[in-house]
């Protein structure tokens, strides 16, 4: 009825799931004790982060961020009807991969106050002084004006 695979349940069964009757297949199990059981491993499972704390998913464990690498995004996404979405990125100091964490602009507010945040990223486009997709411009700009003085 879960949709999950047979060994899937074998699994469950030697981590704790009770079965109504030993010995006989397919397994019984009451709906409740399933709940009980999958809520129980959820709990089990989750890590809560401390303040300025990311989980990395390399590690499967939290961990901080480089400092000098700490950024936020302020997104124009809404969450509820006064707090904008940010998105706080760093790199694990173990194993160096990137990670996020999706927030409010309050946790985001509360990292600046700490002194845990380095530096905010732009969210729209900025003109630059030089355009790469159109370097090659310049050169027939450089080659037109050879032309007209020979």
């Amino acid at each position: 009825m879960l949709g999950t695979h047979l060994r899937t349940v074998q699994i469950w069964r030697k981590e704790g799931l009770k079965i109504l009757t030993d010995g006989v297949k397919p397994y019984l199990v009451m709906g409740r004790d399933i709940q009980d059981f999958i809520k129980d491993r959820i709990r089990k499972r989750k890590k809560p982060l401390q303040a300025g704390q990311f989980f990395c998913p390399r590690c499967q464990q939290p961990r901080n961020s480089l400092a000098q690498h700490l950024l936020v995004e302020f997104t124009n996404r809404m969450l509820g009807p006064r707090h904008r979405q940010t998105i706080i990125r760093g790199i694990c100091e173990v194993c160096g991969i990137r990670v996020s964490l999706f927030s409010s602009e309050l946790k985001a507010a509360w990292w600046y106050k700490n002194g845990l945040i380095v530096s905010e990223q732009p969210t729209a486009l900025n003109g630059s002084g030089g355009s790469c997709t159109n370097a090659d411009m310049s050169k027939e700009n450089e080659h037109e004006q050879s032309k007209r003085k020979e």
